[in-house]
């Protein structure tokens, strides 16, 4: 059965420790940081893909592509008014759109993960409609639940009632829930870019990998 998963596309970090607003890093020549990963969601399987960003971001570093997903009404852009007080703030005013929209799983991407590819995120969807008792289906680090993951209907509102910069990971061990880890093998796809030093490696990869 294949059930209603909407991407949540959390990119309203505040870069505090790059100095600079990360989105809009060059990992290539025409190519940003935060539309890397956003371009796997859209071309993934996913229903629509909800974009979370700060107050006040120039949206430069959306990826022309992106632009006709939001004309046609599948990548949306919504402002986390609170970003500035953590992940959870912005991971809630993702779940309340996908509520709005009737969705029965919200797939959590981090816009600062440029190695997430399609693969992962279908593997993610795949284990969703297969095993509808789930409420989370997590991309496994050796056996550690890391973003990419899905979170079923059933663990929204547990979600959406975190505080500062604790993620949905924090519900994963609780009796209520029970879930999947789908291992990955290739470490690289979870390597996020919080530092500088992070941000060269990354673009190495990047530029060896893809260009």
């Amino acid at each position: 059965m294949k059930r209603k998963v909407v991407g949540v596309y959390l990119a309203a970090g505040s870069s505090r420790r790059m100095g600079t607003a990360k989105q809009s890093l060059e990992m290539a020549e025409g190519v940003r940081l935060g539309g890397v990963a956003l371009l796997q969601a859209l071309h993934s399987e996913l229903h629509s893909v909800v974009v979370v960003v700060r107050d006040g971001d120039s949206l430069d570093w959306l990826p022309e592509e992106a632009h006709m997903h939001i004309l046609l009404g599948r990548c949306l852009i919504e402002i986390c008014a609170d970003a500035e007080r953590g992940m959870a703030h912005s991971l809630r005013t993702g779940i309340q759109v996908a509520e709005e929209m009737s969705a029965d799983g919200i797939l959590v991407l981090l816009a600062d993960q440029p190695f997430v590819d399609g693969q992962m995120l279908f593997r993610l969807t795949n284990a969703f409609n297969k095993e509808a008792g789930y409420d989370y289906i997590a991309s496994g680090d050796k056996g550690m639940p890391k973003p990419p993951v899905i979170l079923g209907r059933g663990m929204w509102s547990a979600a959406a009632a975190l505080e500062g910069d604790t993620g949905a990971r924090s519900l994963f061990h609780l009796p209520a829930y029970r879930g999947q880890i789908v291992e990955e093998e290739n470490q690289l796809k979870f390597m996020d870019v919080d530092t500088l030093d992070r941000y060269e490696q990354a673009k190495k990869i990047f530029s060896h990998q893809y260009m």
